[in-house]
């Protein structure tokens, strides 16, 4: 954990990311606070939380008022493509507005704090074969209602950067304990547990498992904020991926590999969805040069996904 010094202001602070992010701070003796939007949802010791939402202005402004942080790590927003995407209107009002009313609240206080924007590689849109592994230099090409409102919000860096630091990561996929099953590799994880505990049968179902794509571990994507937040270039956009990817298939087997009991794998065409890149994998040369490399490798991060599932399903069993 990097030297951070007076209050740093973590929003989105109950989702997956957010709850990693405060008990590492809070294991780091770091002054933070959670930034909610209702009170009673973090739990952890020495998190102070204070109402934040991104579609009420005067909860931010005060919230900004209260705190005056010196750091922001700003995470909250619609963080599901697939529901983003059934309501276009609410995830531009949360993920671009939302962003816009908390750096000009930041800017009409008269704070400057260093703020840490956390958009999405999904603003690379499709991506061309020769193309990859992507740079950050490629120009965003938004293909939906979610890429769109991530790219619209990391166009304010530059602007807000004026008047105080703001640096932007675009991380590509992530996992580990706590992620919901809206995602592939807790979707895995979880059934299989399920199998092994004797709840389900020995299927395991499947969507697309042809696509490729570059994962890193939760603990690495902390680490990488964190190197960001205090060394990142303001009005700079960063990657944060592994440098390398794998198919899905092959993060499948990996799974199952290290299954207790034998899983039989169908394909459930309810679990199919369009897929715009089949091959996506990013370049981190841009954050190496920061001084930050993974940490975890694959094996240890699957397994670590696959652990807090067969807790998790034994602890709702009892």
């Amino acid at each position: 954990m990097v030297d951070l010094k007076g209050p740093i202001l973590v929003t989105g602070a109950n989702g997956f990311v957010g709850t990693w992010l405060l008990k590492k701070l809070a294991a780091s003796g770091i002054h933070a606070w959670a930034a909610v939007r209702r009170l009673g949802v973090t739990s952890i010791d020495g998190i102070q939380e204070s109402i934040f939402d991104l579609e009420d202005p005067a909860s931010i402004f005060s919230t900004l008022d209260k705190i005056r942080p010196t750091y922001i790590v700003h995470l909250a927003g619609m963080a599901s493509p697939h529901i983003s995407n059934l309501r276009p209107e609410s995830v531009y009002n949360v993920n671009f507005l939302g962003t816009q009313r908390l750096l000009e609240s930041c800017r009409v206080l008269g704070i400057k704090p260093r703020v840490l924007l956390v958009g999405s590689a999904t603003v690379y849109g499709k991506v061309q074969p020769e193309d990859l592994p992507i740079r950050e230099t490629l120009p965003p090409h938004p293909a939906d209602a979610y890429s769109l409102s991530k790219a619209a919000a990391e166009m304010l860096a530059p602007l807000y950067s004026e008047h105080f630091p703001v640096v932007v990561a675009r991380p590509f996929n992530h996992t580990g304990a706590g992620q919901v099953t809206d995602f592939v590799l807790p979707a895995f994880a979880a059934q299989i547990a399920r199998i092994e505990a004797g709840l389900q049968p020995p299927t395991l179902k499947v969507g697309d498992l042809s696509s490729e794509r570059d994962f890193l571990d939760v603990r690495d994507v902390l680490t990488a904020y964190m190197t960001l937040l205090e060394h990142g270039q303001p009005g700079t956009v960063y990657n944060v991926c592994s440098g390398s990817c794998k198919k899905v298939s092959r993060w499948l087997e990996i799974l199952v590999e290290m299954a207790r009991v034998p899983i039989e794998v169908v394909s459930d065409p309810h679990r199919i969805f369009a897929q715009p890149n089949p091959r996506l994998v990013g370049d981190n040369s841009r954050i190496r040069s920061l001084g930050w490399s993974p940490q975890i490798s694959p094996e240890e991060m699957i397994l670590g996904l696959l652990d807090h599932w067969r807790e998790r399903t034994s602890s709702e069993s009892t």
